[in-house]
């Protein structure tokens, strides 16, 4: 029989997390078919509970119930110093009654049985502030452990550390057991291997983000572009404080009004764009709902793609563009288009110091269109660092060799 490879991955609407597990995918395959090991079958494994978002009114309420008590438990440093274990295995009752771990345990779950290898392809999963990644960790390496089945974590995105948050040290437990092989992270290595892995067994590397790999996933090369396009990014502006500082949706809103003003009398067209996430489109049409002008008088357009590769011809055919999400920076950086992005979350400044870019990444202070405009116009193409580019293949490559072509 051919080794069946359980391939974690977030549909969570979020366009750029999908094509972290396409790329990924893309970078595994093509591993296996320059080996010539071709007895597998890939079996993606969704862990990014966005099906759970449709659910109705009075399961929606128990989730947020649920998941604010784990909040409060995981945070009390009674319960952390005098009953840790006995906290922890509380935490995981709870969230065992949470609609997403529900669903997880219907739908995605079973697909685990009978794995050869468990590999998570990308993104931000070791973070335990939101979205409840560290608890799917949890699970699955503990699955894992039980069945003795090899776990890979490649190219992870590593989001702060709390010696005293219950949640934090669960993660931690999750990716030191003897069933991880493998961690590697595109952004904070430091945090990782001094804070998170203490397990001799695991081999911990520091790596680019599986996105470096879009030209080759896609079949997409950065286009010619005639009529000057400019590409606006969208978030939701409350995505600001709970990460790193607050930002006035007034506030912000001004910001891309004059910032298309200024695109606009220097010549450019105006785009505004998002990711996919609905919450980051509720902006754009507030945006065009609060300043009619945008429309009317500067002929600003829309874009709202629907799949992967929508969103990378887009990206690619821009003569430049504003970031916000991190993916959007990522895709556009290897694609060779230049783009200035404003910071919401430390591992964009870490994208843009293991770059060079660190220029790019604009932070609260310099949050007005005066400042974006002037470096929006400077931002050069970059220039791909291919060595850099393959320390995720090659790395990957050593693990697949031993964990699966052996």
């Amino acid at each position: 029989m051919g080794k069946k490879i359980a391939f974690m991955y977030l549909d969570i609407s979020n366009l750029g997390d999908l094509v972290i597990y396409e790329t990924s995918r893309y970078i595994v395959e093509d591993i296996l078919k320059k080996n010539k090991f071709e007895d597998y079958e890939i079996v993606p494994i969704d862990i990014g509970s966005y099906k759970c978002r449709n659910i109705n009114y009075g399961k929606r309420v128990k989730r947020r119930v649920l998941t604010s008590l784990l909040r409060r438990v995981s945070k009390n440093r009674l319960f952390s110093h005098c009953f840790p274990g006995g906290s922890k295995n509380i935490m995981k009752k709870i969230w065992h009654m949470t609609p997403p771990y529900q669903n997880y345990a219907e739908n995605e779950k079973p697909k685990l049985e009978g794995a050869d290898i468990i590999i998570f392809g990308g993104g931000g999963l070791i973070k335990f502030h939101r979205q409840n990644f560290h608890y799917f960790l949890d699970d699955i390496t503990e699955f894992a452990e039980k069945r003795n089945i090899p776990v890979l974590l490649n190219a992870q995105g590593i989001e702060g550390y709390d010696e005293y948050n219950l949640e934090c040290q669960l993660l931690k437990t999750a990716v030191n057991r003897n069933c991880v092989k493998y961690v590697s992270t595109r952004d904070d290595f430091a945090m990782l291997r001094n804070c998170y892995i203490y397990n001799p067994g695991i081999t911990v590397k520091g790596v680019c983000d599986p996105a470096f790999w879009t030209s080759e996933t896609y079949q997409v090369q950065k286009k010619d572009n005639p009529a000057k396009k400019v590409g606006l990014n969208v978030i939701r502006n409350k995505i600001f404080g709970e990460y790193m500082y607050k930002v006035n949706r007034d506030a912000l809103g001004e910001i891309y009004y004059e910032l298309v003003k200024k695109l606009t009398e220097a010549g450019y067209q105006a785009e505004l764009f998002s990711n996919g996430v609905e919450k980051d489109t509720v902006f754009i049409d507030w945006l065009l709902e609060t300043y009619p002008d945008l429309q009317k008088r500067y002929q600003v357009t829309v874009a709202k793609p629907a799949s992967t590769k929508e969103f990378v011809e887009l990206l690619a055919g821009y003569d430049r563009f504003m970031a916000v999400r991190l993916h959007s920076a990522i895709i556009g950086t290897v694609l060779g288009v230049p783009n200035v992005s404003l910071v919401w979350n430390r591992k964009q400044v870490l994208f843009g110091e293991e770059t060079g870019l660190r220029q790019n990444f604009m932070e609260k202070e310099n949050f007005n269109a005066e400042e974006i405009f002037k470096r929006l116009c400077a931002a050069e193409p970059y220039k791909m660092d291919e060595a850099y580019k393959m320390s995720v293949y090659l790395n990957m490559e050593e693990q697949l060799k031993k964990w699966v072509m052996s």
